[in-house]
């Protein structure tokens, strides 16, 4: 083709594709008011800067922009700030748009004394407060102080400050307590007690405007002192419990969240991909996991739902303590090593709901694990088998709260773990 049929050709894309393009320029959306009722502490410009909204600003089409704010809408509405929220997109004349927002704050000040069981730590009595949309700048704050039979802790913890699209968080822990390991008998093999001072920060961004997948980056520094290996059956050289000294560190996180309320019900999916990385300076040891989780939410109906957990871990170096974190059912402690997979499957029933709005679900499920260490290698002893039950309570004036209690029976011990806390599992 010679250069006077490649300047025809190119004439004639262009004069194909000009109604395309004008097209594409006849899309764009202008917002010029943004009208906002609301009622409670939230501050209007937190709350635009939160869905990435302001007067004046140009968007490529409505469908853009309408995917960008669905998306923050989701992430505010899955942290249940709000008793009510609704917005509103209109096209008052050709290009030009005004939103409607109408909302009403929840009570997010939560102080609480802190009473709770487990059969891996015994009770844990300490006090609580959480400050959800703190000063209505939609960002958390959270402090803590908490005793048990194995932990003693205090945390001060900041989370969600909007900085443009990105997020920033920072918490602080003052911890002393105890590592524990179990073998497949369920006898405790090995205690190895240490304190710690931990300083991290969070940064997290979406990839992409209107991505729902998001990059987080903590990167931390901990200084780790009173090593004490109080007793060492595992046949493990006392080498591998030696993690003490200045310990610089980086979590890396790749997840999205895709869950959005029904009811008291979730519906949608979960998925995180983590990178964990620690260095103990003094010892010249190191810590260096992978960890992924895929969790399933699926409503039927108003009164019963499904859910499940397919996750697993690869320790590239070292071993990953409390491996039986995912299992309800086996004590967090009797389970660790190299790499594992988990499987958890739970029914979900809403047995009632009173005039004040508090809400009772009763769930059954079944969590299934393979956990390889080299104490007792591959295997049948590898495999974890459970059952149990979860009993849930919601209350509908500070919806961002639940108390739950979980009770799971560990089949290949004999053992049950029961578990009461205002955290569910899943």
């Amino acid at each position: 083709m010679n250069r006077f049929n490649k300047i025809k050709f190119l004439l004639l894309l262009i004069l194909l594709l000009s109604p395309v393009l004008n097209l594409a320029a006849d899309n764009e959306v202008t917002i010029t008011k943004i009208n906002t009722d609301i009622t409670g502490k939230t501050r209007r410009g937190a709350l635009l800067r939160e869905l990435q909204i302001e007067e004046g600003r140009t968007y490529q089409s409505i469908e853009y922009l309408t995917t960008v704010v669905d998306l923050r809408i989701e992430q505010l509405l899955r942290r249940r700030l709000f008793k009510d929220f609704s917005l509103a997109i209109d096209a008052v004349e050709s290009g030009n748009i005004e939103i409607t927002i109408v909302l009403v704050d929840s009570f997010t000040i939560l102080p609480r004394p802190m009473f709770k069981y487990s059969s891996s730590q015994g009770f844990t009595l300490g006090l609580k407060v959480d400050y959800f949309n703190a000063f209505g700048t939609l960002s958390d704050h959270m402090a803590q102080g908490y005793w048990s039979p194995t932990k003693i802790l205090f945390e001060y913890r900041v989370e969600s400050i909007p900085v443009g699209p990105i997020h920033l968080g920072a918490d602080f822990q003052q911890f002393m307590g105890l590592t524990r390991y179990g073998n497949p008998e369920g006898d405790l093999i090995a205690e190895y007690s240490t304190s710690s001072s931990t300083l991290s920060v969070t940064m997290e961004t979406p990839l992409g405007l209107a991505s729902p997948w998001n990059l987080k980056l903590v990167p931390l520094v901990s200084w780790i002192y009173n090593p004490e290996l109080n007793f060492n059956d595992s046949g493990y050289p006392d080498s591998i419990f030696k993690k003490y000294g200045f310990t610089p560190g980086l979590d890396t996180v790749i997840e999205t969240d895709q869950t959005t309320w029904v009811g008291n019900f979730r519906r949608g999916f979960y998925y995180d991909f983590t990178n964990t990385n620690r260095w103990y300076t003094d010892t010249g040891a190191a810590d260096i996991f992978l960890d992924s989780n895929l969790v399933g939410f699926l409503p039927v109906n108003s009164w019963f739902a499904l859910s499940g957990r397919i996750a697993g871990f690869y320790a590239l170096n070292g071993i990953r303590d409390n491996a039986g974190d995912r299992l309800r059912g086996v004590l967090d402690y009797m389970t660790y090593g190299r790499y594992g997979s988990y499987l958890n499957l739970q029914l979900d029933f809403k047995l009632f709901t009173t005039r004040r709005g508090i809400s009772m679900h009763l769930g059954p499920f079944t969590d299934i694990g393979y956990v390889y260490s080299q104490e007792w290698e591959q295997g049948a002893e590898s495999w974890e088998y459970c059952a149990g039950l979860t009993t849930t309570f919601f209350l509908k004036a500070m919806p961002s709260l639940t108390f739950a209690i979980d009770w799971g029976y560990d089949f290949k011990r004999g053992m049950a773990e029961i578990i009461f806390d205002t955290v569910q599992f899943f």
